[in-house]
């Protein structure tokens, strides 16, 4: 089962993809910006986390997969549980899990898992086309001069 596939294709539409007993892929919509030290521009972007506290099936990813594959949403329903129980036991195991396009899933020592998002897509479908690029600093140059104006005194004026 193509899991990675099927979250990436609900983050566009949705904020939150949970994966029924594993937990939640979560967007939320950031501004463009600009990173002053590289020069770099941003488009707008949906910023992935992950929320290891949201399990419960709200039945989205379960009821996608049952369309696409064409199963019935019980067999779906299996096929993730399935699919949990090997990536708990991949975490349990220390190892890192990778979900293409979307992030990686590292386990700490203590069994905290940590959530590093990927830059490869852009989530939000309004900022669709726009990508990150570099614009040389502007340097500004002001002209002054040495001949100074003089205006004339409100004696000079009447």
């Amino acid at each position: 089962m193509k899991l990675s596939q099927y979250i990436s294709d609900l983050l566009y539409r949705y904020e939150c993809v949970t994966v029924p007993d594993f937990g939640a892929f979560l967007s939320k919509p950031i501004s463009a910006r600009i990173d002053n030290a590289t020069s770099n521009f941003y488009p707008p972007q949906k910023q992935l986390s992950f929320n290891v506290q949201l399990k419960s099936n709200d039945g989205l990813l379960t009821s996608y997969i049952s369309e696409i594959e064409k199963i019935s949403y019980e067999k779906a329903n299996h096929k993730i549980q399935k699919q949990v129980v090997q990536l708990k036991s991949r975490l349990k195991n220390g190892e890192t899990i990778v979900f293409k396009h979307i992030g990686e899933l590292t386990p700490s020592k203590k069994g905290i898992i940590s959530f590093s998002p990927s830059n490869h897509l852009n989530y939000l479908s309004d900022a669709f086309g726009l990508v990150s690029f570099v614009s040389p600093k502007i340097s500004r140059k002001s002209f002054v001069t040495n001949d100074a104006i003089k205006l004339p005194s409100r004696r000079e004026r009447s």
